[in-house]
């Protein structure tokens, strides 16, 4: 090979003069490039590259994608070091917006923890949403209540919001979200039950909503009428004996339905149809039931074992004839009575799995809440033509749990495989021993089914 040949000598670093090649070559980019360069950067990197040259003195205004948050590393003893930090990060962001003027912000991330910036947020949200903003995350850690202006309420253009912390929404008569598709508000206050209704009726093409709700929200029924909507959360930290709480749900096209906090409110559900999963988090009632019975994957956790037992007793349970994944975590104290009502009420299930375990540690860590299974009289009919899969996670081998994992076995006709996770014991010689014992016990266990592998993990 001729390693004099030019091509060669120009890839030596010592003959390649970075000055006059390699920061020419950039700068000569075009705008889009070097902005599309930029957006991988910071805010504050960003705005830091226009002392490179002239040529870079405001390319950094072309960037759509703006971050501010008021984090600041500074000695908390010390006010006025915080205080001129403070005044500083103020300016830059007073800056930022003012010398990015009217160009298109794609992405702006507004998270402020301080209560001396927050009398700031309003005109800040005010100079961005005239930018052609699509997405906007709004955050607020002060205590102090704050108002957003009527105009963020009326942005065409946004198709993503989050909204954090003490704002009330005191919303204009017309809200107007012609592209917003995903909206999330967390902790925020509402005027009243209408002023939340009118907000989510007015955004014609939502399909994903977050809605964590806190102690006096304002909002006693909640309404939720969004036709398109796929993916729905809510976390209601609202107690019953603090207002007579409901949900009505108008969400004909809902695929995804997680709940969590305190379920136990009144539920209107139009959804069934077409929901394909749903996790419901810390209680339920007859209602809700009702509601996700067309679900197709279904996530029970806590104490919702111990709920499904008043709720048979005095009404039965719906029929989930669409089920065919079923997820139970464990509660404490255990109980897992309502067990055999769940699988006669799920005819078609395919795949049971426990993510925890059978059985919770006690605070000591050294022994276990236990439970009894007692053998239903009847053997639903998942087991006998459709359960083809079960998995049991944290497994320990008490008594308890021998007896469910043979009942199983013995009438699951079609089961097709059986994964057993053993509890790590690797610290623990003699429970890892003990653990030995137990798995050759199973291993004798009788299956209806010939096809069944039983699988142990450790």
């Amino acid at each position: 090979m001729d390693t004099g040949s030019p091509l060669i000598k120009q890839r030596h670093l010592s003959d390649f003069d970075v000055s006059s090649h390699s920061v020419d070559f950039i700068s000569k980019l075009p705008d889009e490039v070097l902005s599309h360069i930029l957006s991988y950067f910071t805010t504050k990197q960003a705005v830091a590259t226009s002392i490179l040259s002239k040529r870079w003195e405001y390319l950094w205004t072309l960037t759509t994608n703006l971050d501010f948050s008021d984090q600041i590393r500074c000695n908390y003893s010390d006010k006025n070091e915080c205080n001129t930090k403070l005044r500083s990060f103020k300016d830059f962001v007073d800056r930022v917006i003012f010398y990015h003027g009217e160009s298109i912000i794609r992405k702006c991330h507004l998270h402020f923890y301080t209560y001396q910036v927050s009398p700031n947020i309003y005109s800040w949200v005010c100079a961005v949403i005239t930018c052609n903003i699509q997405e906007l995350s709004i955050e607020g850690s002060s205590f102090e209540l704050q108002q957003l202006p009527w105009r963020l309420f009326t942005c065409k253009s946004l198709v993503v919001l989050k909204i954090s912390g003490m704002f009330m929404l005191d919303l204009p008569t017309h809200i107007c979200y012609p592209f917003l598709k995903i909206l999330r508000l967390d902790g925020v206050l509402y005027m009243s039950d209408a002023s939340m209704d009118r907000l989510f009726s007015s955004c014609p093409v939502l399909e994903e909503l977050e809605v964590i709700r806190r102690r006096g929200d304002g909002v006693g029924i909640m309404k939720i009428n969004v036709p398109l909507l796929k993916r729905l959360t809510i976390h209601c930290g609202v107690y019953s004996y603090e207002c007579k709480h409901k949900t009505l749900l108008n969400t004909p096209c809902l695929e995804y339905l997680k709940l969590t906090g305190n379920t136990s409110g009144g539920y209107s559900m139009n959804c069934s149809s077409s929901l394909v999963e749903a996790r419901i988090h810390h209680g339920c009632d007859l209602d809700l039931l009702n509601g996700i019975a067309g679900v197709q994957h279904l996530v029970l956790t806590g104490k919702i074992m111990s709920d499904l037992r008043s709720i048979i007793e005095d009404h039965g349970l719906p029929t989930f004839n669409n089920l065919k994944k079923l997820e139970l975590y464990v509660g404490k104290p255990v109980d897992w009575e309502s067990l055999p009502d769940l699988l006669e009420c799920s005819p078609n299930l395919e795949v049971l799995v426990f993510p925890e375990g059978l059985v919770v540690p006690k605070e000591s860590g050294r022994d276990y809440y236990r439970f009894y299974w007692h053998q239903p009289d009847s053997v639903a009919e998942c087991l006998l033509h459709h359960l083809k899969q079960v998995e049991i996670f944290n497994f320990v081998g008490l008594p308890g749990e021998l007896y469910l994992v043979e009942y199983l076995l013995e009438y699951g006709e079609v089961l097709e495989c059986m994964n057993i996770h053993c509890f790590d014991f690797s610290t623990r010689p003699r429970m890892r021993k003990k653990m030995e014992g137990v798995i050759d016990e199973v291993s004798s266990f009788e299956r209806s089914s010939s096809t069944c592998e039983l699988v142990f993990f450790n």
